[in-house]
């Protein structure tokens, strides 16, 4: 995966955020402030994805093996969630971004939530930061078979008690997901008892109640994707079933997009189609990504869930914000072989202005802005393959005094000619109206009504020229009444 975005996509690899996650390299404790250590790779640096590593020991090395291997890729989902705090400040210091998708396989999708559904572990300014979660074969409802899929695993770890979906001997379920207290009968998986049971990672092990991540709220200011590990029989992963890595089963009402691929737990991070599928942005205007002037962005064009409320088109969505009246221009370079389109939208959920149709090549749209929230939406068919193929764009502005403002700002009259009555559109409400016929003569006045509608059904067949007012500006107009 992180070949093919660097290689196929021209997408800059930051680097590997590294954690050890049993500093002290005591098995028999648990505790945030004493076991959780950052060593930032050397490589670190601005780009557009990153990677964390848990698979490192008190020493700082990498990978480590024999006697230097302290546990520390198979150390509580509590403390996972914790560190990953750090790795996404260091993201957000380094790349000046606002939000950032997480993309965690298997247990890293578990560590992902972990912190997105405690507070406690959000940013200092009290908000989460991120605009995306995908997980590929996580465990949502819990495994008991990941120890007996996965090489080198410690059946005594704390990674594998809080991965149960119910322990061998007491049959009760895994408390880090569904809650109970911590207490050795209660986590009894005979012989293989755990090294600690302090769940919740607090330094002490006394029978403190911990409420399942399960049960938790989960925030729906963001986009979610689960791909699942179907296997050749359709059944899971081997390691998961495909009831526990789908989301929905536990938060029904998540607008989650769900793919899945034939394949099994270990080969799930190189799928590269239902990876990229997970990836698409959002389809939806309230979860929409933020953007920004004057920076280049890619999107990609890629196959929806048959069963998402649009199966058949892609819409990506973005806002962005317009501090002054301005001329914004949207440049979109579309190198896929059929067209795409793009659109404004105002915080209303009304088109602004025209939708620029991009065959190929670079087009622009340029549109009369006042000061708001805006979406802008990316649109077209998927193909099988489309998804390879990324477009561009970016947003430039330009601000405008209020005369340049008011007389070049958007306008349309509708429908031309008529029968009867016609609607404004226009980024400037009208208060009143003059009609005038072809010699000059003042057939009609009125208020025009908040709907921006007027009536001229009264007035016989030809040609009118309409005055359109209000407080600042003055607007000229024909219309044919048949």
């Amino acid at each position: 995966m992180k070949n093919s975005l660097t290689n196929n996509y021209n997408l800059t690899y930051g680097g590997r955020i590294n954690f050890c996650l049993n500093q002290d390299g005591l098995n028999s404790t648990s505790n945030l402030g004493a076991d959780i250590q950052l060593y930032t790779d050397a490589t670190f640096t601005t780009g557009d994805f990153y990677v964390i590593n848990f698979d490192i020991n008190n020493l700082g090395v990498l990978y480590p093996t024999g006697t230097n291997d302290v546990l520390s890729n198979q150390a509580a989902i509590t403390k996972q969630g914790f560190a990953l705090k750090t790795a996404i400040q260091l993201v957000l210091n380094q790349t000046n971004r606002d939000k950032v998708i997480l993309f965690g396989h298997s247990m890293g999708g578990l560590c992902a939530r972990e912190y997105l559904q405690n507070p406690s572990n959000w940013q200092p300014d009290g908000m989460h930061h991120v605009a995306k979660l995908i997980t590929t074969g996580t465990p949502h409802l819990g495994s008991n078979a990941i120890g007996g899929q996965i090489v080198g695993v410690d059946l005594r770890s704390d990674a594998m008690r809080d991965l149960k979906n119910t322990y061998d001997d007491s049959q009760l379920n895994g408390v880090y997901l569904f809650g109970g207290n911590e207490l050795n009968s209660v986590m009894d998986d005979g012989s293989n008892n755990y090294y600690n049971v302090d769940v919740n990672c607090d330094g002490i092990s006394n029978g403190d109640f911990v409420t399942g991540l399960n049960y938790k709220p989960m925030y729906t200011n963001l986009d979610f994707a689960c791909i699942i590990g179907t296997g050749a029989l359709g059944l899971g992963d081997i390691a998961v079933t495909t009831d526990s890595a789908n989301l929905n089963n536990i938060y029904p009402n998540l607008t989650t997009n769900i793919f899945t691929t034939a394949v099994l737990h270990n080969f799930l991070p190189d799928q590269l189609y239902p990876n990229m599928k997970g990836l698409d942005e959002p389809n939806e205007f309230n979860i929409a990504y933020g953007i920004n002037f004057d920076i280049p962005y890619v999107g990609f064009i890629t196959k929806q869930n048959p069963q998402s409320p649009y199966p058949t088109v892609d819409y990506d969505d973005y806002k962005f914000n317009v501090t002054s009246n301005s001329q914004i221009n949207l440049v979109v370079n579309n190198a896929l072989p059929f067209p795409i389109y793009a659109r404004i939208v105002n915080s209303a959920f009304s088109q602004v202005g025209a939708t620029l149709t991009i065959n190929s090549g670079n087009q622009i749209l340029s549109q009369n802005l006042s000061v708001g929230q805006y979406y802008l939406e990316i649109y077209g068919t998927p193909s099988a393959n489309s998804y390879q193929i990324p477009y561009a764009f970016g947003l430039t502005s330009t601000t405008l005094s209020n005369e340049d403002f008011i007389s070049n700002n958007y306008f349309s009259i509708y429908p031309n000619p008529t029968n009867s009555k016609v609607n404004i559109k226009s980024d400037n409400k009208f208060d009143e109206v003059e009609i005038y016929d072809v010699l000059g003569q003042k057939v009609l006045s009125s208020k025009i009504p908040e709907n921006q509608e007027i009536d001229m059904s009264e007035l016989k067949s030809g040609t009118y020229f309409l005055k359109l007012k209000n407080e600042s500006l003055i607007k000229n107009t024909k219309v044919i009444k048949e």
